[in-house]
């Protein structure tokens, strides 16, 4: 059974609902700006808070529409859904080529974040992207059978740097 869009990512009033679970939506003033003031207020531990969240958040919510889609069953496919579900969600593009359950590398060639941040505050001297750090945590955690926590991300290379994409390496933590 294919994922229908149409009746999976809708409204129930004010709020988005994907497979029936709510979403929070943000624009990037909200999202860069809570980034902001979390690295600048707590340092070291607000970007952990950025990644732990974003990490729990995926976790749970890709976790409950693979169990909505049990068809979807490959490896392959559960990749292609998270990529498709970042990227219908407004995250961006990801991915997720050369991985596997002990890690590899994933590429970004644009993500929400990064345009924000850069439209917002200019470029960055460390990589920026905790969010998708944590995103691509929680969705792996959830497609390899993991706990939360399993994996570390890493951002290699960032746009937000100046660099041409944004380069995570994920392995067991």
């Amino acid at each position: 059974m294919p994922l229908d869009w149409r009746a999976a990512l809708t409204r129930d009033g004010h709020r988005v609902v994907l497979s029936g679970l709510p979403i929070a939506m943000h624009c990037h003033h909200y999202s860069i700006n809570l980034q902001k003031m979390l690295e600048e207020t707590l340092g070291s531990q607000g970007v952990e808070l950025l990644f732990r969240s974003a990490e729990e958040a995926s976790f749970l919510g890709f976790r409950s529409i693979l169990r909505q889609y049990p068809k979807i069953r490959t490896i392959q496919s559960k990749l292609e859904l998270a990529s498709t579900i970042y990227q219908n969600c407004g995250m961006g593009i990801i991915h997720f080529q050369q991985i596997g359950p002990k890690g590899g590398v994933i590429e970004s060639p644009s993500t929400h974040h990064v345009t924000g941040w850069l439209a917002k505050h200019g470029g960055r001297l460390t990589p920026g992207c905790h969010f998708s750090r944590g995103w691509i945590a929680g969705v792996l955690e959830t497609i390899y059978g993991k706990s939360p926590g399993f994996y570390l991300v890493k951002e290699l290379a960032c746009k937000m740097t100046r660099e041409p994409k944004c380069v995570f390496e994920v392995r067991e933590a």
